[in-house]
């Protein structure tokens, strides 16, 4: 997958975090799959999205997810480790 293609599932996915994800409270870790898989057409979507979600959570600290979801634009470092934890699931599309 392109760095491009990245690039546009990640960022709707950083507008999307809740604000603990970290520790994916009841329903938000399904919600977080539900919004990336509105910007994927592949029969693979799912796997993809439940494989991004676990990265992110991995990826990024409470604060720091806290600190994504509070915000209008992410910050490019951030949105570099995003589409980072995200693209350690090509292998799922």
């Amino acid at each position: 997958m392109k760095m491009h293609r990245l690039l546009i599932l990640a960022l709707p996915l950083a507008v999307a975090l809740p604000a603990t994800a970290a520790s994916w409270p009841d329903g938000a870790q399904e919600q977080f799959i539900e919004q990336c898989m509105a910007n994927l057409d592949s029969p693979q979507a799912q796997a993809f999205c439940r494989c991004a979600a676990d990265e992110v959570a991995d990826e990024f600290s409470q604060a720091e997810l806290e600190a994504m979801g509070t915000q209008l634009e992410v910050d490019p470092e951030m949105r570099q480790r995003l589409i980072s934890a995200s693209g350690r699931c090509e292998g799922q599309l």
